[in-house]
């Protein structure tokens, strides 16, 4: 763990306008700096830096945080990597004493590896005779020289300690590069060889753009070795949580707002050359849960581009109900039988791109035509069954309006009663066993979520002040929404140790949790008008939470009586309690106001 006054050191150590002023073009207005949003896109800018605080907002998008925040981001690394990229940029040192700390500093060797690894390969493309016949190659299959570098394409010469020999001259150890993957340590313990050998390689890069890993291309006719050969598994590769192409992608998803998700490192290539600069891949690995939380970062929505063939077809059905369980919305394209995006595209331009992203069609949709296909919707049984298996699907959609679009379409699709299918979204499998359904959430009003927003920015502006009334009359439980919660309780910790909670240490604290980032960036961006009367406005947000309380649990009662049997004994307790909240909402106003007087005149007085 990295000591909090030292995240605090490093964010004050750091002009957060020049670590933003290199993605965005910011103009000054009054106090705060404004530009165009880099998280969506805008024609008016929306999106606001405050130099002196610390912190930038998006009245757009809503995004918010501080300078660590906005890193990860952009870079898309975890809080850790952003912490000791700007302690780096800041010259401070940060300790390197503990587990946590030595494995970092084992990290960073294996990255350097691999950063040697890539420019080696790409050296040996373009200065060796056999890397310019491998490099001829790959330009015969019609990819650019700009294509070449753009994703570090390289070789790896058909010797057996190449890399070793220059890697050992570089300072890198043996024992680094055979962590890193990169070389086999001889069975007889007489020393290493090289991982890669006369291949075409394709370095994989992490969201940051760090290499981490390699995919290579054997050149050799008739080697009996895989036509593909991966890196193994290390501290810093992981296949199933990787994209690659993602680092190379991120501005054309984002301009987008789509990916196009391929299966192989030259599809992805091809796609980019055909000017589809939002394209990634598998690297040939079936899609993982933690890929599709990936691609949630950067767009909802998902073309699946798959071989036509009958493994592309069950690749896609796999990787649909991934995606639509992590909220995503997905495409599937198909191509002709036997083609992959590489041949497809070969030779053609953007216009092929959009024309086969236009083919695309809904997941329901995809499977259908292919159970049509299949001459499996010919009869009433297997209609039944399609449903039973589309319905699988179905109940990984997140968006409730999507599934129940979706469900509507099946329906009319498939001859079948809608009700009964809305019936099955709820069962868990065809066998009908129901899940668990979760105690209603009822939503929160804009009042009263408005009155949880003003209670943190009066505790924002001076929690030793007005905490000595607010965590006298209020708990936690008080407020309605989860993130409110935890700032009220964070709040109410440094308060008890006689400490100001000051935004900027709370933005330090969650700026790894982008939901919380949000929220703080958003009551520092919009503090309290200064002619407000704070007083008055902390009785009446105490009223409005204490209102909503109520109001809540009258609901619930009104809910069991409606559920009730009309006679039942419990119904008369229950008409009871109803009539008693009604009276306690009627006289909640006067009740705080009275437990507020009396505060003040205890001595507790905020004015």
């Amino acid at each position: 763990m990295i000591p909090e006054d030292k995240i605090q050191e490093i964010r004050e150590a750091t002009d957060i306008l020049e670590v933003i002023s290199q993605h965005v073009t910011l103009k000054k207005r009054g106090k705060n700096y404004i530009g165009l949003c880099p998280f969506h896109s805008e024609k008016t800018p929306s999106f606001n830096v405050d130099p002196v605080r610390g912190f930038y907002k998006c009245f757009g998008c809503g995004e918010g945080g501080n300078v660590f925040s906005f890193l990860m981001q952009m870079e898309r690394i975890s809080f850790p990597e952003a912490v000791r990229t700007l302690a780096n940029r800041a010259g401070i040192a940060l300790p390197e004493s503990s587990e946590d700390d030595s494995r970092l500093k084992e990290t960073e060797l294996l990255y350097l590896a691999n950063k040697h690894a890539a420019a080696f390969y790409q050296r040996c493309l373009t200065a060796t005779p056999e890397g310019k016949k491998a490099l001829a190659y790959f330009s015969g299959r019609g990819f650019s020289d700009e294509m070449a570098q753009q994703f570090q394409v390289g070789y790896a010469p058909d010797s057996w300690d190449s890399l070793l020999i220059s890697a050992r001259k570089a300072g890198i150890k043996p024992e680094t590069l055979l962590k890193a993957g990169l070389v086999i340590a001889r069975k007889d313990g007489s020393g290493y060889y090289d991982r890669f050998r006369c291949r075409l390689m394709f370095p994989v890069l992490n969201p940051s753009g760090r290499v981490v890993g390699f995919g290579g291309r054997i050149l050799k006719k008739g080697e009996k070795s895989p036509k593909y050969l991966n890196s193994p598994e290390t501290a810093v590769y992981h296949k199933g949580r990787l994209l690659y192409g993602l680092h190379e992608s991120k501005a054309g998803i984002r301009t987008e707002d789509r990916l196009m998700l391929v299966e192989g490192y030259t599809d992805v290539i091809r796609c980019h050359q055909c000017g589809a600069g939002f394209a990634v891949a598998t690297s040939g690995t079936a899609l993982t849960e933690e890929q599709a939380k990936l691609i949630a970062r950067y767009t909802k929505n998902v073309y699946l581009v798959y071989d036509g063939d009958s493994a592309g077809f069950e690749a896609a059905l796999r990787g649909a109900d991934i995606l639509f369980g992590a909220g995503l919305h997905v495409s599937v394209a198909p191509l002709p039988g036997g083609s992959d995006p590489d041949s497809y595209l070969k030779g053609k331009g953007p216009e092929a791109v959009a024309a086969l992203l236009e083919r695309g069609s809904g997941i329901i949709d995809f499977r259908l035509e292919g159970l049509k296909a299949a001459g499996r919707l010919t009869n009433t049984a297997d209609k039944a069954e399609a449903a039973h298996g589309l319905m699988a699907t179905v109940r990984r959609i997140q968006d409730p309006i999507e599934k129940n679009m979706v469900i509507k379409e099946l329906a009319e699709k498939l001859g079948i009663e809608e009700k009964v299918l809305l019936e099955q979204s709820g069962r868990d499998d065809p066998s009908g066993r129901i899940i668990p359904a979760a105690a209603p959430v009822r939503p929160v009003d804009k009042s009263t979520a408005r009155a949880e927003k003003n209670l943190l920015r009066l505790l924002f502006e001076d929690s030793l002040l007005w905490g000595g009334k607010l965590y006298r009359l209020l708990t936690p439980d008080s407020f309605f929404t989860a993130e409110h919660r935890r700032l009220f309780t964070d709040i109410g910790s440094a308060r008890e140790a006689s400490r100001q909670a000051k935004p900027e240490e709370l933005l330090d604290r969650y700026a790894a949790d982008p939901g919380m980032a949000h929220i703080i960036s958003e009551l520092m961006a919009e503090p309290l008008d200064e002619n407000v009367d704070r007083e008055k406005l902390a009785v009446d947000c105490i009223i409005r939470l204490k209102q909503a309380g109520i109001e809540q649990r009258i609901q619930q009662v009104r809910d069991d009586l409606r559920r009730q049997q009309s006679g039942e004994k419990s119904e008369t307790s229950r008409e009871k309690q109803y009539l008693t909240l009604k009276r306690e909402l009627t006289a909640v106003a006067g009740t705080v106001a009275d437990q507020w007087r009396h505060l003040v005149a205890a001595g507790d007085d905020p004015s």
